[in-house]
């Protein structure tokens, strides 16, 4: 990666925070440490933040007290991380479910993972166990149900990504380009 582009877009976004939104499987909690890293940023895994405050985890919360309570912690959580300059944060998928977060999130850069559905089933296959949302049905079904019931409010990200089939370290890559492309423009 070019070192000039990378010093030019730090620079340009002056510690603006970088929110990683997109369906579960689209690689925020993978891309987001190695974007940090590139941009000389420290980096939030939301969810794993949310389970340490509420000392469970994201299923024991869906279990215990429902989707409503972990938005809830997930709004506030969101509402702390946004005082710390130059972070990349990666969020849950259902955080532009609630539309307080969008006024939260637009303090920052906002960029869409999009990732080929196919790909994101395949990776989700081994992990359904950590996703709540997918516990009940057909994961095909599932996904492509809350996809469509999402999708227009991912769409209003700063910035979309399309991930085909591209490693962590060349998403970074196409983040920072794509960053670099809209600050100069």
């Amino acid at each position: 990666m070019d070192k000039f582009i990378i010093e030019k877009t730090i620079k340009k976004i002056k510690g603006r925070s970088i929110f990683l939104i997109g369906m579960m499987g689209c690689g925020k909690s993978q891309t987001g440490p190695k974007l940090a890293q590139l941009l000389s940023y420290k980096y939030i895994d939301l969810d794993s933040l949310i389970e340490k405050l509420a000392k469970k985890t994201t299923n024991q919360i869906f279990r215990d007290s429902g989707e409503e309570e972990f938005r809830e912690l997930e709004t506030n959580c969101l509402k702390e991380t946004i005082k710390i300059p130059s972070l990349v944060i990666s969020t849950g998928g259902g955080i532009v479910a609630t539309p307080q977060n969008w006024g939260i999130l637009r303090q920052g850069i906002i960029i869409w993972l999009d990732v080929d559905k196919n790909i994101a089933i395949k990776r989700l296959k081994d992990d359904i166990g950590n996703r709540p949302l997918l516990q009940e049905g057909n994961l095909s079904n599932l996904y492509t149900n809350i996809l469509k019931s999402r999708k227009n409010l991912y769409s209003q990200a700063d910035i979309k990504i399309e991930i085909i089939n591209e490693n962590v370290e060349e998403v970074s890559e196409k983040i920072i380009y794509a960053l670099h492309k809209r600050i100069n423009n």
